[in-house]
């Protein structure tokens, strides 16, 4: 997958797009204030950010958006909640803190403030969404306290391809209204995730998921065990472990370990995210970078699989918990024990008051029926992971219902400028075949990188969204008319800012928001934020740079 993914960067790098829909359907370069568009009606499922974001680009292509909320505020799960009832909206947990940078992690026309942290915490970020939806008016649109309860087709759905959507506010009398579109953007953390093991059902203690966690004080003085490789399960058995008397990590396969610092103290992420990178390069030098100072065997969590094609999990303290004895590391779950675990290495764990599974969630979108979009992620069948291949008409986009090695927000905002303009009819699916037979490819890519089938998307959609869209940064169109940006454009991070560059809705800071990204990343650091155009303290880029054209260069010719 990365290689093919390797082979369409190297052809898009000089500008040849490798999708005829894109360039036979995407009518990028028809003067847009020459098009008259009916003002036509979206139903949007979710006020998150993938909800935000589908607003604005319905915004965008002159669709009229109605967004629906079932909280009383907008921002999804990143709103905190005190109550952890297993069945409340509530994701989030005091201390939690962003994985990605501040410059990679936002929507591409609204950079994070100057003085934002590298890594903002989730209150920053709530607010963020909160300006952003200020910043584009879109709060006019958004309806809060608002449950959507069912959509399906319109009666005139074979003839129109419309929806009809029931909504009901504070538990008051459902309402339907018909709509031309829906979209929806409920994102992927809907139902949290249990696993079953033999013996389960007679363990005395008390069996949470990681849903529910908020902060350590519930586990003062208990002996707990964490069970699962996701990102919130390192990230709760590292805060309790200090609070525990004993904290244990049971990983299946193991997984790499990324701190939020890479080389002299930058962002990882800015070093990871590369468009023009060759892979065998980039996973030398990285996993040099993680083995430096950490022996995986010695923790008991080295994978089982390579760097890229194995679980991962962001953590700067799990470590130094690991090696000072407060976090111990142990195999799967064989079966549980009245009062413990037994593990399939043969060790028992006895006198355990509390197990947290951090094993993830289960998209649910029980508002609508499976015919039109399934629960089932390998019946589900969306092309780009965004319409459903079954419907007659492409007038329903699932947009976020998928975790990403990366930050979403950008995966999603470009999922929706490209959806709003396959409904507004600027771009055009392809045959029903086709459509099959890309899904099925990218499943068995995933099989292929990860040994089993995860969807766990790639930041490449990205890339393939944008050349669909008409917005992909093309290196040599860009070095044409300003050179100086192509060359930031080729060094530079893949930040969400250079698909504003060009193409529809381009957005004229997205130059400034590029030339300034590194110095940006650090920024709110700084007592005072002097943005400036910069290359930051890198000057190996540009031999690694010259290197990274010849292998394209070489890519392309053979």
């Amino acid at each position: 997958m990365i290689q093919v993914y390797q082979k369409a960067v190297s052809h898009r790098l000089f500008g040849v797009s490798l999708n005829k829909y894109c360039v036979n359907h995407c009518h990028s370069r028809v003067d847009e204030q020459k098009m008259t568009v009916e003002r036509k009606t979206v139903a949007i499922v979710g006020a998150g950010p993938g909800g935000l974001g589908a607003a604005k680009a319905c915004l965008e292509e002159n669709l009229l958006p109605s967004v629906f909320e079932k909280r009383d505020k907008l921002g999804g799960l990143w709103n905190y909640e005190a109550d952890t009832s297993i069945g409340t909206l509530g994701r989030i947990y005091k201390n939690l803190v962003l994985n990605t940078c501040n410059i990679m992690c936002g929507f591409s026309d609204f950079p994070l403030p100057d003085d934002a942290p590298p890594f903002p915490t989730h209150g920053a970020f709530l607010k963020y969404f909160n300006d952003y939806a200020d910043h584009f008016k879109l709060k006019e649109y958004i309806h809060l306290s608002t449950e959507v309860v069912n959509i399906d087709r319109a009666d005139d759905y074979d003839v129109t391809g419309r929806w009809t959507v029931a909504t009901r506010q504070h538990n008051q009398q459902v309402v339907t209204t018909t709509y031309d579109f829906v979209m929806v953007c409920s994102g992927a953390f809907s139902e949290p995730f249990i696993a079953t093991f033999p013996g389960i059902d007679q363990f005395k203690g008390d069996i949470l998921h990681s849903a529910q966690f908020r902060d350590s004080k519930p586990f003062v003085d208990k002996k707990v065990l964490v069970i699962g490789e996701s990102f919130s399960a390192v990230d709760v058995v590292t805060e309790i472990s200090n609070a525990t008397t004993q904290a244990y990590l049971s990983a299946r396969h193991g997984f790499w370990i990324y701190g939020r610092q890479g080389p002299n103290g930058w962002p990882l992420d800015t070093f990871l995210l590369r468009r023009y990178f060759p892979l065998r390069l980039k996973r030398f030098l990285y996993k040099g970078f993680l083995e430096r100072d950490t022996d995986y065997s010695a923790i008991a969590l080295r994978p089982h699989r390579d760097l890229f094609d194995a679980s991962f999990a962001v953590s700067d303290f799990l470590v130094p918990q690991i090696i000072c004895g407060k976090v111990k590391v142990l195999p799967e779950v064989k079966q549980f024990l009245s009062n413990g675990v037994e593990f399939t290495d043969g060790t028992t764990v006895n006198d355990l008051d509390i197990v947290i599974f951090g094993t993830g969630y289960r998209v649910k979108t029980p508002f609508i029926d499976d015919r039109f979009l399934s629960d089932d992620v390998k019946t589900r069948d969306l092309y780009q992971y965004a319409f459903p291949i079954r419907l007659h008409h492409p007038t329903l986009a699932a947009i976020g219902l998928f975790a990403t090695e990366t930050a979403p927000i950008p995966i999603m905002e470009m999922q929706s400028r490209w959806a709003v303009r396959v409904f507004t009819g600027k771009c055009e699916l392809p045959p029903v075949e086709q459509m099959k037979d890309h899904i099925t490819s990218k499943a068995d890519e995933l099989r292929d990188r990860y040994g089993k089938y995860k969807l766990f998307v790639p930041i490449s959609l990205l890339d393939e969204l944008a050349d669909l869209t008409g917005c992909y940064p093309s290196i040599w169109r860009i070095f044409l008319r300003d050179p100086r940006l192509a060359v930031r454009v080729f060094f530079a991070p893949m930040t969400p800012f250079a698909y504003r560059l060009v193409g529809p809705h381009s957005w004229p800071g997205a130059r400034d928001a590029v030339m300034t990204c590194w110095d940006r990343c650090l920024s709110g650091l700084r007592k005072s934020s002097p943005i400036h155009q910069s290359m930051g303290s890198f000057p190996w880029l540009f031999p690694l740079g010259l290197v990274t054209i010849i292998i394209a260069s070489l890519i392309v010719t053979q």
